[in-house]
């Protein structure tokens, strides 16, 4: 197997080398454009990558040779290990059975050069030229965006209260709280508001459970403390 440093690509000489590039050529020229959006191209038949741009190269470094050796089996290996079965799964179902689906997005996280963990949206669309069927998986690294939005929920969950069980209920289950607060029973509330005697049990029961306690009468007293019964 050849690399053409040209365009960081892996090349095994059956394929129709020339012709092939001609079609993609303007693909591979914008990937090795981009600083940001991290490319890397892989032949379903010839069951291998081809290509990467510049932006992979520098989130693999020193590791890109073991990726070039090992493809799909080094990246699963260099993923978190709790995320790793479960991306492989699905990216071995999306290549097997390509064309029931030609885009697959996922996010997971994995060890760049450095060794530092990393997030990636990870997006695989499939497409066919000159009789090849090739893979172009395009990756963002959206790790600060992961700390942001870490930061805003430890932020949210500090000041935030417990969450309001008034917020919970819906229209009918604040009729029926309304009406138990009044001193009406399950039968009573039933005829009122034309619902069964079986349906206005649920209901209590529900509110029973969505206001955390134990019985109607704690029901009540939990419920005029934060709306008005």
């Amino acid at each position: 197997m050849k690399q053409d440093n040209a365009y960081g690509l892996n090349w095994t000489p059956s394929i129709g080398r020339y012709s092939f590039l001609a079609e993609i050529s303007s693909i591979l020229d914008s990937g090795d454009r981009s600083n940001n959006l991290i490319v890397a191209i892989y032949l379903l038949e010839q069951k291998r990558f081809f290509y990467n741009n510049r932006a992979f190269q520098r989130l693999l470094g020193y590791k890109l040779p073991q990726f070039h050796e090992r493809g799909w089996d080094f990246w699963f290996a260099n993923m978190w290990s709790e995320e790793a079965l479960l991306i492989k799964n699905k990216v071995n179902d999306f290549l097997t059975v390509p064309f029931d689906q030609k885009l697959l997005a996922l996010r997971y996280h994995i060890y760049d050069a450095t060794g530092s963990d990393i997030c990636l949206k990870h997006e695989m669309v499939l497409h066919r030229k000159i009789e090849l069927t090739f893979v172009i998986n395009y990756l963002y690294n959206v790790t600060e965006k992961e700390r942001i939005e870490h930061c805003l929920s430890r932020i949210t969950n500090c000041n935030s209260t417990p969450t309001d069980p008034a917020k919970l209920i819906s229209p009918r289950e604040e009729e029926v709280l309304k009406l138990i607060a009044d001193g009406y029973s399950s039968k009573q509330i039933a005829d009122r508001l034309f619902i069964s005697n079986h349906t206005a049990i649920s209901h209590r029961k529900h509110l029973i459970e969505k206001f955390q306690v134990k019985n109607t009468a704690q029901l009540i007293k939990k419920a005029s403390k934060i709306m008005e019964l």
